[in-house]
């Protein structure tokens, strides 16, 4: 074997696209796994991803896909690392872990993945991840309401309209994805809604414009929102402000994991990640 460990590039999108989709997930169609490396929000210069080649053959490939975005008034870099993936002949030497190490080397980037399997989660621990969350909070629609119904703007059109600026170039570089969105109270929402486990209809807060809001109001917005018999209203435990009603706390199966050098944990969200371009439920 003759195998070289380097960054994606546009030629390389459809190799990664069908190593992925036949030896990865064939449940997952090529065109969502070349999503992974030519998406709507790429900065210009970076990689797309890196991957293992062996004999200009792509054996392994680890997806990075990063987002320059507004956190408090500052622009930050972030990327979602997704998509470890070796074929096995090439296990067990040191070329994932040589792939690994080469997809987070950057030192003024904050890095994060939300689905990253539990031996994937020691060795990123080893370099530098902390956990990011590994509870979030579940809020079931009363069947009689303790107050008011929240006012809820959910036209597309509508709600594009009451944002910032930043707001709307975040709204539009999500445009076309299997996302729900609404301004509740004054606040934007935006939530993917799977079913999981027994047929139960999670409404998985992926970004709120602010956070605060949704912790003290989070069963109001249950309220609001959620839909189906069996729907909950579920927010990671960063955004729950201690002293409030934390719902019903439920073990993420799948620790979420984040390493930055400068944002807290409530600062990284679920947007620009690839559970949206795959259309993949959170663990």
């Amino acid at each position: 074997m003759s195998v070289v460990v380097r960054p994606a590039g546009e030629a390389d999108i459809e190799a990664v696209a069908r190593l992925l989709h036949e030896h990865m997930n064939a449940k997952i169609p090529p065109e969502r796994w070349r999503l992974l490396l030519d998406y709507p929000w790429r900065p210009a210069g970076v990689e797309r991803g890196w991957l293992v080649e062996d004999r200009d053959v792509v054996v392994g490939f680890m997806a990075t896909i990063y987002s320059d975005r507004d956190v408090a008034g500052r622009m930050h870099r972030f990327c979602d690392l997704s998509s470890w993936y070796l074929l096995a002949d090439y296990r067990g030497d040191g070329t994932g872990d040589s792939l690994l190490q080469a997809g987070m080397a950057k030192p003024d980037v904050t890095y994060h993945t939300m689905t990253a399997r539990r031996a994937t989660g020691r060795k990123i621990r080893a370099l530098g991840f902390d956990i990011l969350d590994d509870t979030r909070s579940l809020f079931r629609p009363l069947a009689e309401p303790r107050s008011a119904p929240l006012p809820c703007v959910r036209d597309l059109a509508a709600v594009g309209s009451r944002l910032t600026p930043p707001q709307r170039e975040v709204f539009a570089r999500h445009a076309g994805f299997d996302l729900h969105q609404a301004i509740v109270g004054g606040v934007w929402l935006v939530w993917q809604r799977k079913l999981k486990g027994n047929a139960i209809a999670y409404h998985e807060i992926l970004h709120a414009s602010d956070p605060a809001f949704l912790s003290a109001n989070a069963q109001a917005i249950a309220d609001t929102i959620v839909s189906g018999e069996r729907g909950v209203l579920a927010v990671d435990s960063r955004w729950m402000t201690a002293g409030g009603d934390p719902g019903t706390i439920e073990r993420i199966v799948l620790p979420r994991w984040f390493r930055s050098p400068d944002l807290e944990r409530r600062d990284v969200d679920h947007l620009y990640s690839e559970v949206i371009l795959l259309d993949q439920k959170l663990p």
